[in-house]
């Protein structure tokens, strides 16, 4: 149970330095990285997957974790609320989906990771344009957003990935 665990003060916590993270490292790169591709981190999201991936002894609810970290991602970046509130616990979803089919490894994560993000990535794009809150094209989108994206990510999630198995496995 969560009550007991340390887990329950280390995941909002680690939500909120992934959200801190998500936009300072968008700030400090924006010239390197977002030249003519756009290179979006997205270690909120991540936080939130190794989350769903290692846990596995206790019932952490990590859809309504999801769904919180999306609400606070859509006020403080995106200032519409809803999109990241519903696509988030949608990929997690997705995941342990994923994660029931396939071993737990590196390879299985980043499979399943880069299935997430590209949900996130699409439906937000789409939702976007259902708006006309963005006129890129889509073939732009392919090319110069998400598959840098995901490029950048799954690097973020290959370096991190030891680290934080190490520190789920302690606390649950």
């Amino acid at each position: 149970m969560l009550s007991h665990s340390p887990l329950k003060y280390i995941l909002p916590i680690g939500i909120f330095i992934a959200l801190f993270f998500d936009g300072s490292i968008s700030l400090v790169f924006s010239h390197s990285l977002f030249s003519n591709y756009y290179f979006i981190p997205q270690l909120t999201f991540l936080w939130l997957f190794f989350a769903m991936f290692f846990i596995q002894r206790i019932n952490i609810r990590i859809e309504l974790w999801a769904a919180l970290a999306g609400l606070i991602f859509d006020m403080y970046y995106t200032g519409i609320i809803g999109v990241y509130l519903f696509i988030f616990p949608l990929a997690i979803y997705i995941g342990k989906k994923l994660y029931k089919l396939l071993s737990v490894d590196i390879f299985s994560a980043i499979l399943i990771y880069f299935v997430d993000l590209s949900i996130i990535y699409l439906l937000s794009f789409f939702a976007n344009k259902l708006q006309n809150l963005t006129s890129m094209s889509d073939s732009f989108f392919l090319v110069h957003v998400l598959g840098p994206t995901l490029i950048i990510n799954i690097i973020f999630l290959i370096i991190l990935y030891i680290p934080c198995q190490i520190l789920f496995e302690r606390l649950d």
